[in-house]
């Protein structure tokens, strides 16, 4: 068993890592995180006896969108070994294109199987609370596994095919979306227009989550089971793939590569697309930015992310209840703010990340242009790539709010006029408040990504200071002012509508002021990091002090 060997490998190399513990920690985090909403609103504002569905939905929510995110520790594990050309080494040896498949899926699938298993206590929570059965809680809780064995499968397929890590990456997560969603969208349409045949939510593991329920399974359990197999066995049919793509293509692949590597085809074609748009094209800086590929298709992206979630929420808060919208929707509200944040961190750190790697840094650094005008330059670029993107996030918001001035001009609100000037005063404060956070998101992306050593660090660490801070903040505030009403005898009323204006101008203050801590460090750890400048630039007393120094240091030099 010749994957023995390289399963013990990445174990080691995993068990190295400090994302390995951090992991677990931040998944378990996750799984207190989303059970607040709804034990508050079950709570002070609604039924006790919706507490345990509310809480069953929420966890399961999470523990889902977690397990589909598996499939990013598998999309590039195998492409990177390509891009590194340790591939090509280990296929000439004994090892087989399926022994290095079976490692890479087993360590990553043991690493996030300890990340799940950290969560899976939480299920026992809406059990506790009443209302939820266990046995239902036990299907559902099967289903998660399967879940990630899929998305670890779609994950490998993609890299065993792939050369570059963003191409992986897309295709991994295009994979596993339409694995997950269209046999679930697709199914009720052809029931409905009387076609025939097996049930093709069953493919999915959503299907398995709704086959799961007490009323499901009491009707049919062999369509749960059978969901169930239908979907590991998806999952195995990928690695196969991936596992015969591997084994007859990396040579075709490895000889593509290094025959297209020195033709400079595109060289010509870079300078001249970084000229068109571009009036300060004799600045090297505003050129590099220029000739890096993919960081306006980042912030369309992240801006499109956003686009979805506040026009799903706004949607979705007309159509649901109070208890199974804070269940359901703030699981999902928690993955797509915090993947929109991480696609504007990683366009805003990338050119630093990219360039102390590249070392175009130091030679930047070496150039008359100073660390204000390095940093300048960046953050006028990505002003410029980012108008309409932050436009097309705002709509939803922007046409909500145009419709409530339009009804209030026309006395079509009625009765609920009264409540028209705080409801456009909260909208508007949603247009600042995203729109500096999205400028806090850049400063502070330059500022780890200067700092830190690798793209996910500096993701990580932005993502957790400018979104993680303010939105603990705003759990802390929705726990202890109820409880505070409460204790007080007092109504929930005006007053408490009108305080919870506070997280928002807090989290509005914070942003200004990481924005101003990340542009002073930044020039300071730059400037720190210049060569010393020579010629009229040069103060004169410095200058003298430079030569003195450089006098008393050629005395006592030696000959080696």
């Amino acid at each position: 068993m010749t994957f023995l060997p390289i399963l013990e490998r990445e174990l080691r190399v995993r068990a190295r890592s400090r994302p390995a513990y951090w992991t677990r920690f931040a998944v378990a985090l996750v799984g207190v995180l989303v059970c607040v909403p709804p034990l508050l609103w079950s709570g002070p504002f609604g039924a006790a006896a919706t507490m345990g569905p509310g809480l069953l939905s929420a966890i399961l929510s999470a523990a889902f969108l977690v397990s589909c995110a598996a499939c990013l520790l598998t999309s590039d594990i195998i492409s990177s070994e390509r891009r590194e050309g340790t591939l090509g080494l280990l296929l000439l040896t004994r090892v087989r294109a399926f022994d290095v498949l079976a490692g890479k899926l087993g360590s990553a699938g043991l690493t996030s199987l300890c990340a799940l298993v950290a969560f899976l206590p939480m299920l026992m929570l809406p059990v506790l609370a009443g209302g939820v059965t266990g046995g239902e809680v036990v299907r559902k809780a099967l289903v998660l596994p399967n879940t990630l064995f899929l998305a670890l499968a779609a994950g490998l397929w993609a890299s065993a095919r792939g050369h570059e890590w963003f191409r992986t990456t897309r295709d991994a997560l295009l994979l596993l979306a339409t694995l997950v969603l269209v046999p679930v969208l697709v199914g009720p349409i052809m029931r409905r227009i009387g076609a025939l045949g097996p049930d093709l939510g069953l493919l999915s593991p959503l299907g398995s989550l709704f086959a799961a329920g007490d009323a499901m399974y009491k009707v049919s359990p062999g369509a749960y089971w059978a969901s169930l197999i239908l979907v590991h066995a998806v999952g195995w049919a990928l690695v196969l793939h991936a596992g015969f793509g591997l084994k007859h293509g990396w040579r075709e692949q490895r000889d593509e590569a290094t025959a297209s590597a020195p033709l400079p085809v595109k060289q010509p074609d870079v300078a001249g697309r970084s000229r068109q748009p571009l009036a300060d094209d004799v600045n090297p800086i505003a050129w590099l930015l220029r000739r890096q590929r993919g960081t306006q298709a980042i912030l369309w992206a992240g801006a499109l992310v956003g686009l979805a979630h506040h026009g799903f929420f706004i949607l979705a808060a007309r159509f649901v209840g109070p208890s199974m919208y804070s269940s359901l929707t703030w699981p999902l509200s928690l993955a797509t703010t915090t993947l929109g944040t991480a696609l504007f961190a990683w366009a805003a750190s990338r050119f630093f990340v990219e360039a102390r790697r590249t070392g175009e840094l130091e030679l930047l650094l070496t150039t008359p242009f100073g660390a204000k005008q390095i940093v300048s330059t960046q953050w006028q670029v990505l002003k410029r790539l980012l108008r309409w993107p932050i436009v097309v996030m705002l709509a939803p918001i922007l046409l909500r709010l145009a419709y409530a001035i339009a009804m209030s001009l026309t006395g079509s609100i009625g009765g609920a006029a009264h409540g028209f000037p705080l409801g456009a005063l909260n909208w508007l404060l949603d247009c600042v408040t995203i729109v500096v956070e999205v400028g806090a998101l850049c400063w502070v992306g330059l500022w780890f990504g200067l700092r830190t050593g690798g793209q996910a660090r500096a993701i990580v660490w932005t993502v957790t200071l400018v979104k993680g801070l303010p939105m603990l903040f705003s759990i802390l505030f929705w726990i202890l002012v109820p409880i505070l009403f409460y204790s007080l005898g007092r109504r929930i009323g005006q007053s408490f509508w009108i305080m919870s204006f506070l997280p928002q101008a807090v989290g509005l203050l914070f942003y200004l002021v990481l924005i101003r801590m990340a542009r002073h460090r930044l020039r300071g750890e730059l400037a720190g990091a210049e060569a010393v400048s020579l010629g009229w630039r040069q103060a004169p007393s410095s200058a003298a002090r430079s030569a003195f120094a450089a006098v008393r240091k050629a005395r006592h030099w030696t000959p080696s």
